[in-house]
């Protein structure tokens, strides 16, 4: 029983909510570039040792491509590859976008949604919104909730297995350690512009989306 409840309560910290005079940035783990030492050679000429630096060309990194392909409720699939500096979903190349961690029983994430709904609107194919339950609800249930908030954005849930490889992945890249809701803005280039941990208001999301199209 002492573990039930012990678990109980480690899920719960693990997806407290956060309101918006709480909201704190973070940052995303980027790769470190690869940086290529000159290459010397030592020769013997006239019985004298001579040391000679050559230039070595770095070659180019590349990033491994669909390393997750995730299923959103409506059976929709979004296909991520990794980027330099943060990950590009393939099916949202050229637009900002919003990933989100939320909760179905979120006070802050649930006051996010008209917000969110609103800017899908406004920005039309330059904004994609992308929200991941992380409250484990279940799939189904979860798909009756996006039709009843009317959402105009792709939802996933987190229980799903490959998603839920994903919230690893983020969690370590972007130092998530649980609370919601959980911003992580992309810009169109696939890099990671804005990490924000609380809830925000239109001004907010406007602010960011901003940034996020420089």
């Amino acid at each position: 029983m002492t573990k039930i409840i012990t678990t109980l309560i480690l899920a719960l910290f693990l997806t407290a909510c956060t309101s918006q005079d709480n909201g704190e940035e973070k940052k995303f783990n980027t790769e470190k570039k690869v940086e290529v030492a000159p290459k010397t050679e030592t020769t013997v000429e006239n019985s004298e040792l001579k040391t000679t630096e050559k230039k070595v060309t770095a070659q180019p990194v590349t990033y491994p491509k669909n390393i997750f392909k995730l299923a959103d409720v409506d059976g929709n699939k979004l296909h991520v590859d990794e980027a330099e500096n943060g990950i590009i979903f393939q099916e949202h190349k050229g637009k900002v976008v919003f990933l989100l961690f939320f909760g179905y029983r979120c006070p802050p994430c649930l006051e996010e949604i008209p917000v969110l709904k609103e800017m899908v609107k406004e920005k039309g194919d330059k904004l994609a919104v992308i929200g991941l339950e992380v409250q484990r609800l279940p799939e189904e249930q979860l798909k009756i909730f996006k039709e009843s908030k009317k959402l105009n954005y792709s939802v996933l849930s987190g229980e799903h297995t490959e998603n839920s490889n994903f919230v690893s992945y983020i969690a370590q890249r972007a130092q998530w350690t649980g609370s919601i809701p959980f911003l992580v803005g992309i810009k169109p280039s696939g890099e990671v512009g804005v990490v924000h941990l609380g809830g925000m208001g239109k001004r907010q999301f406007e602010e960011v989306f901003n940034e996020l199209s420089k």
